[in-house]
């Protein structure tokens, strides 16, 4: 019984009614056919055994080049010349009807109104057939893209090049550049060059250096100069290569007898591969068959030409049908776009035999139907693993179904092509949407990783949990609690197994299995006790926490306990950016990572507010105690998605270690490890620090430089200093107020060691209120400049808008030193300007209607955006001298400091740039608009009197004023 199906549709490509080839080709429908055909035939092989490696990869390779779409008529080689019609796409060329093969099937069809007429094809290389380059491909292996780098290729030199061999003729292969990778030796001999000629030698030359004139009669340039006649046949090569052969005038017979050789290495490629082609003149009405279509007949019991067979009785050839239909189209004007027309069929023989028949319209260059060809293959045993693969996907997917805990699969990048009924229910999101979900999006926390840790997690953008592991079970690993997103959003925790198994193309993926353990949890959590656990994160309190490092000290061990307590950098921005509970959910984010990822042996806990503390009861297990300090800050550093924003939290962390000799209680040891962390947050972001004898002798000179501080500012013992705020020209347009502190025994202290002991010991306000009442006085006196009154800037860090009696403070200061408005600058950091309370938005608009303007201090370092500028309630912008630095050399820095300027301008804001120092920074913040400058390379912070004296004198000197620009 024989059960036929066709379909019209598009099907390879044709050149245009202009002749021109398209850009871009389409693949043919049928190429994945074969692709997936071989790579099921390599599969089945290797269930089934005895089969050689380099038998299934020919086979596979044979089965894309065979299913290839050959290049489209017309289409036109890398030297320019148009490229006729191939004999390889199993298109006979017009035969006599007395050829034995030939039968005459129907009347030629005649020329109807739909079908143009069309002039001969007059390209002199359309007498030349090419090569079909997939052919090439499948026999002799791929050849490389491009030449190693700093020279040609060498005739003996390895590489896919030299797998492709050339014929005796003269021959060149080039790339897609026309330069010359490799030659034979005929090429040489009638080129009259070598190898080892540096200046006449062929190989990384240009093919036009060689060869001039058009294909159909060129001249080869020998390398005494002379000149030969030679035609040009050019063919295509894998990874964008073609060749180049030469024929001589007179070698014409030659050149027919290589075609003939080559058609016969064509049939038995195709006797190989189990496909066989035919075609059919219009112009004649006969059909031609291969040799090898005629054995691929006669193999499956086919009678081609009619009669009885497996097919059973049937008048006509086998591939009457197909020519009849395409001929009924051409007749009927029906084409695509392109005039392209294509006919499938498949042949049901018994016994599970199937014949996959192929057929299209071949034209000419101008479009006028020439001929039909077809291909017909034998695709039995694709078909029948087909349905063996379909069998086993339904068996596992009946298995999936029926497990009752989640089940999920997720592809190498990390997403989710498929889960079971019992997942979708778990996270309650249907498998459409769940589908193509990233694992990361699953979890309702995604931990960040430090590159030198997990480098392959942190360029995959994978998650913490999803590692990349060998395939097989014996590598599968569990984790205890995880907390999954539902659809909902809230969290549902799960014990996730995860392994790795591989598909049936090779590739690898994650099998997850999910089990619901809320209940389980909930149930853990009851048997704790409130009093030492902490409310928020679960973790155990600071009272837990000394209770254990007491029993710990008490233990024979004691010499190997360990405390590493963390604190988070500047955590205070989140919650005052995104609000208590984005805090609380990064919180809580950590102690999970905590708990999880912590050495055996160690316990962590939380103090308060966003310092947590680790207590482990024998670093030597943990690596040692740098080793355990370092996992500690690692663990405390991530990238926390929080309400969809991805925040980085760097933690500063100290390390304390009970003293070889006499006692030492728990209280003792944390205070020592917070001490050690607060002098690494001192000293940078992030830091590790040690406490060691000198730490904690520092820490105790720290209280009594509060102490010391906390009296010279009672005492009046503090003084100011001033730097000069210039325009373009060095006029002076404000100065800043910069304290100091001459100690009576230590000297003078600099701000950066005295500041941050204000801050911890509360003293902010109060040296705020100090600097601000002697400025105004001090800057009341000062005399005219040029004729104009001369501002002072002070700036406020805790002396803010936000307090309730900003306004009065600073009313009451000012009035009493009797300074104008209009002389009083305020400067504040950014984040002190963000999301100001209505209260202090209406005292800083009170003081700037009568003449107070306020400045944004080292504008960019802080956490708002560009976009907050407009925000701002501020006058002045100032550049931080952090971009400042390299304005003139890093392009990032100059692009943030235009970007600040501009929006400034924009916006009616002035702008000053900070620790200006050298020539070339003032002509790039000029050139870009900066209104006033601020550095060394105009002056450096001057005393009071030396200030006054300032004033009274002229310009300062600028680089604009020395060009006199």
């Amino acid at each position: 019984m024989s059960e036929f199906g066709h379909r019209f549709g598009e099907g390879f490509d044709d050149a245009d009614a202009s002749g021109a080839a398209p850009a871009e080709p389409p693949a043919a429908p049928i190429s994945s056919e074969a692709v997936a055909r071989a790579d099921l035939l390599r599969s089945r092989h290797a269930v089934f055994g005895d089969v050689r490696p380099e038998a299934a990869r020919f086979a596979g390779q044979l089965a894309r080049a065979i299913a290839a779409k050959p290049a489209p008529h017309g289409e036109r080689a890398p030297g320019g010349t148009a490229v006729p019609e191939e004999p390889e796409r199993g298109v006979a060329a017009a035969e006599p009807v007395t050829d034995p093969r030939a039968v005459r099937l129907v009347e030629p069809p005649r020329a109807t109104g739909a079908e143009p007429q069309h002039a001969e094809r007059t390209d002199p290389g359309a007498a030349f057939p090419r090569v079909l380059p997939a052919l090439r491909d499948a026999a002799f292996g791929p050849a490389p893209l491009a030449p190693p780098s700093g020279g040609a290729l060498a005739p003996d030199s390895p590489g896919g090049v030299e797998v492709v061999p050339l014929p005796t003729a003269p021959s060149l292969v080039c790339d897609r550049s026309e330069r010359v990778l490799r030659v034979n030796p005929a090429f040489l001999r009638l080129s009259g060059r070598s190898l080892d000629d540096p200046e006449l030698g062929p190989l990384g030359r240009r093919l036009p250096q060689l060869v001039a004139g058009p294909d159909a009669d060129a001249r080869l340039i020998r390398g005494d100069g002379t000149l030969a006649r030679v035609r040009v046949i050019r063919w295509e090569l894998p990874g964008g290569l073609h060749a180049v052969l030469l024929v001589e005038s007179g070698e014409q017979a030659a050149a027919d007898l290589a075609r003939e050789a080559d058609r016969r290495w064509r049939t038995e490629l195709e006797r190989m591969a189990r496909v066989g082609t035919w075609s059919y003149e219009l112009s004649t009405a006969t059909l031609t068959r291969s040799e090898t279509l005629q054995e691929l007949y006669r193999s499956v019991g086919i009678d081609a030409d009619g009669g009885a067979g497996r097919l059973g009785a049937r008048s006509g050839p086998v591939e009457g049908e197909q020519v009849a239909v395409l001929c009924q189209s051409l007749r009927s004007g029906a084409r695509t776009v392109d005039h392209h027309v294509d006919h499938h069929v498949e042949l049901r023989l018994p016994g599970d035999r199937m014949l996959s028949c192929r057929a299209e319209v071949e034209r000419a260059a101008d479009g006028t139907p020439v001929r039909l060809v077809g291909m017909v293959r034998d695709v039995s045993t694709q078909r029948l693993t087909e349905g063996r693969v379909r069998s086993s996907g339904q068996r596992f997917l009946d298995l999936m179904s029926l497990v009752p805990n989640g089940v999920g699969l997720i592809d190498p990048s990390g997403r989710l092509i498929d889960a079971n009924p019992a997942l979708c229910a778990l996270l309650d999101v249907p498998l459409e949407r769940l589908r193509g979900t990233s694992a990361a999006a699953l979890t309702a926390e995604q931990d960040g990783f430090e590159p030198d840790r997990n480098a392959h997690v942190a360029q995959d953008g994978l998650p913490g949990w999803l590692r990349r592991i060998p395939p097989g079970a014996r590598h599968a690993y569990r984790i205890d609690a995880l907390p999954l997103l539902r659809g909902d959003g809230t969290r549902v925790w799960c014990e996730v197994g995860v392994s790795v198994s591989l598909s049936d193309d090779g590739g690898a993926f994650w099998l997850i299995v999910c089990t619901d353990i809320g209940e389980r949890r909930r149930a853990a959590e009851l048997l704790r006790s409130a009093g030492t656990t902490d409310e928020l994160t679960r973790l155990p309190n600071r009272t837990a926490a000394l209770e254990l490092v007491d029993r710990l000290l008490a233990g024979a061990g004691r010499d190997r306990v360990a405390l590493v307590c963390g604190d988070l950098d500047d955590f205070a921005r989140v919650n005052s950016s995104l609000g208590h509970e984005a805090g609380d959910d990064m919180l809580i984010t950590l102690a999970g990572r905590l708990q999880r990822e912590l050495p055996f042996g160690c316990t962590a806990a939380r103090l308060s507010g966003d310092e947590f503390v680790v207590i482990c009861a024998d670093h030597g297990e943990a690596g040692g105690p740098d080793v355990l300090a370092r996992t500690v800050a690692d663990l405390l550093r991530a990238t926390v998605t929080v309400h969809g924003r991805p925040v980085h939290l760097t933690a500063s962390v100290g390390l304390a270690t009970p003293a070889p000799t006499g006692e030492v209680r728990a209280a003792d040891l944390l205070r020592f490890a917070e001490v050690a962390m607060h002098e690494a947050k001192r000293q940078t972001r992030g830091g590790i620090g040690m406490a060691t004898d000198g730490v904690v002798r520092s820490a105790t000179r720290q209280l009594e430089l509060e102490a010391e501080l906390r009296a010279a500012i009672a005492d009046d013992r503090l003084l100011l200093e001033y730097q000069p705020v210039v325009g373009p020209d060095g006029t002076v347009l404000s100065a800043e107020a910069l304290i100091r502190w001459p100690h009576p025994e230590r000297g003078m202290i600099s701000p950066a060691d005295f500041l941050p002991v204000a801050q911890r010991g509360g003293l902010l306000r109060e040296l705020d209120q100090w600097v601000l009442r002697t400025a105004a006085r001090e800057a009341a006196t000062w005399p005219l400049h040029h004729g104009r009154r001369i501002a002072v800037a002070v700036n406020l860090a805790g002396l803010l808008p936000g307090d309730t009696d900003f306004l009065a403070d600073v009313t009451a200061t000012v009035s009493d030193a009797g300074l104008a408005w209009d002389r009083l600058v305020l400067e504040l950091v950014e984040t002190s300007l963000v999301a100001l309370p209505p209260h202090a938005l209406a005292a800083m608009a009170e003081l700037v209607e009568r003449g107070v303007r306020f400045a944004v201090d080292d504008f960019g370092t802080g956490y708002s955006s560009l976009a907050r500028l407009k925000d701002l309630p501020a006058q002045t912008v100032k550049v931080d001298r952090a971009f400042v630095t390299g304005v003139g050399t890093d392009p990032a820095d100059f692009a943030v400091a235009r970007a600040v300027v501009d929006m400034a301008r924009a916006m009616g804001r002035t702008t000053v740039a900070e620790g200006v120092e050298t020539a070339e920074q003032f002509h790039v913040l000029r050139g870009i608009g900066v209104d006033a400058y601020q550095g060394w390379l105009f002056a450096r912070s001057l005393r009071a009197e030396a200030m006054r004296e300032l004033l009274a004198g002229g310009r300062l000197p600028t680089p604009a004023a020395a060009i006199g620009a």
